[in-house]
């Protein structure tokens, strides 16, 4: 982009001198403009300087409908001749350029309009030529890029090489972290509005953005820093070719994505559905992802969009094949031994609270195990609902493991019933099985039990003694509290723990 600031430092202005607009030199040049008719601006299209010796601006009121014009049509700024028809620079003209910030410049000499018109717009050309090269250049980098399939690391890096200026691309996704090429002392946005062409935006500073579409669907936001409040026409057209190729490097990625997870879930489905496998499918397993004694795995299930924020780090950690279904998202994780053994702690200590309901199976090594271990994962989602924690792995449920390894109606006959038939069905049902839960989780404080139930202490003796007449006198002894507490969790299971809430009020 040429100034006029670079105009004034060209041989053939050594002469001249700049008279008002002072702080317009930053305006572009793209052209060269020889006019005196009063309505001049209407013949321009913006950024032309403007030569003339005022042979046409003889009085006040032509000079400021000459002057408006020039400004209206956004030139970049008036050359004048001084001599036989002015003598010497009209104060309304400087009031005018110092107050639109519209270079003046004036030759007190006479000067050869030919020669400055083609001193400037030969350097426009060479530097649209060059311009031109720089952008081919930077396209035969993209194109290179997207070939070796270098990820929209590099394209970020392109851009900022190109224009020699800090780069950013803020992704709309949050789970993606920003891409910085340069140095960024604070990152602008969130942005939630779409900018289709280059656009100049002052928040928190100077900057182009560009936001990248696929199919009318805003990925992210590139950015490119600007310290002048003009935007170089390379610097558009530059953003505007690495926002294409961002959405060509994601189509891309998307299209690999798919295919990949298609093939995924065909060597997949055999080895988490079927009990027996057939051999065929073992061994391309195993061959796809080198399968040797110093690998493991463990299988996840969780909710379709449980595990996103952490897909990243999962990936990082380990290799991660991944099924989706509608309502869960399965995933095997292969690392090393030791890896997989501490995936439970480590998984927590990613998701917090975002993962709602994930379950871990057991760590394994064959293939051929797969299906125990995609159930032992599902029994541990469902489980998190009870134990209100998650991620959960299959080691740490405890009786739940048998539960829920136990048909419904045979924990019902065999658990359920046996031990708790004598309360169920009573009006006072759902009273006696909470204080019956706290006895057995506080059996040395009836103090404590009281007052997690919220009662007096004498109000509780009241309701052991009617535990005890409906669940025999050594219904608080070693083997029926163990009895009692299981057939708890089992009625909890089978009745999503309606009956086990929390503390009361009152002595009722």
């Amino acid at each position: 982009m040429i100034t006029v600031q670079d105009v004034l430092q060209r041989p053939c202005f050594q002469r001249a001198e700049l008279v008002a607009g002072q702080t317009g030199l930053h305006r572009p040049i793209q052209w060269v403009h020889v006019g005196e008719v009063p309505e001049l601006g209407q013949f321009l299209r913006g950024h032309e300087l403007v030569l003339a010796t005022g042979v046409s601006l003889q009085t006040p009121d032509v000079r400021t409908r000459y002057f408006q014009g020039l400004i209206e049509a956004d030139a970049s700024g008036l050359v004048l001749e001084l001599g036989e028809y002015l003598p010497t620079v009209p104060d309304d003209i400087v009031h005018l350029g110092n107050q639109h910030a519209f270079p003046v410049i004036v030759f007190r000499e006479p000067v050869r309009f030919l020669d400055l018109s083609q001193d400037i717009n030969s350097l426009v050309i060479s530097q649209h030529h060059r311009m031109l090269d720089d952008l081919e250049m930077l396209s035969l980098k993209i194109r290179q890029a997207l070939l070796n399939t270098e990820g929209p690391e590099r394209l970020v890096a392109i851009l900022a090489e190109s224009i020699q200026r800090p780069s950013l691309y803020l992704p709309r996704e949050t789970s993606e972290a920003p891409i910085l090429a340069g140095a960024w002392p604070r990152l602008p946005g969130p942005f939630d509005s779409v900018a289709l062409n280059p656009e100049l935006i002052f928040t928190p500073a100077p900057m182009v953005r560009q936001t990248v579409m696929v199919f009318e669907r805003p990925l992210g936001d590139l950015l490119v820093t600007n310290p002048s409040p003009v935007v170089d026409e390379r610097v558009y057209l530059a953003l505007d070719r690495t926002a294409a190729a961002l959405a060509q490097d994601f189509i891309r990625r998307e299209s690999l994505d798919r295919r990949r997870r298609r093939e995924e879930a065909a060597l997949l489905e055999p080895l988490l559905f079927d009990e027996a496998p057939a051999a065929h499918h073992l061994q391309r397993f195993r061959s796809r992802y080198h399968i040797g004694p110093d690998v493991a795995y463990r299988v996840l299930v969780s909710e379709p969009r449980d595990l996103e924020l952490v897909r990243p780090r999962l990936q990082s950690y380990g290799t991660l094949i991944e099924l989706d279904q509608t309502d869960r998202h399965i995933g095997v994780l292969l690392a090393s031994l030791k890896k997989v053994r501490g995936l439970p702690q480590t998984l927590r200590a990613w998701a917090g609270s975002h993962a709602r309901a994930t379950g871990i199976s057991g760590p394994y090594s064959d293939p051929a195990d797969m299906h125990q271990a995609f159930i032992e994962a599902n029994d541990a989602a469902l489980a998190t609902r009870y134990l209100r924690r998650s991620p959960l792995a299959y080691e740490e449920l405890g009786l739940y493991r048998w539960i829920l390894g136990t048909p419904r109606h045979q924990l019902e006959r065999w658990l359920v019933q046996p031990e708790l038939g004598a309360i169920l069905g009573r009006d006072d049902q759902e009273r006696l099985l909470h204080t019956l839960d706290v006895l057995l989780q506080h059996i040395d404080s009836k103090q404590s039990a009281s007052a997690v139930l919220g009662i007096h202490r004498q109000t509780l003796y009241a309701r052991i003694r009617t535990l005890a007449d409906l669940l025999g006198d050594d219904f608080l002894s070693p083997d029926r509290r163990l009895a009692l507490g299981a057939a708890l969790l089992a009625f909890r299971f089978l009745h999503d723990g309606m009956p086990l809430k929390g503390g009361e009020r009152g002595d009722a």
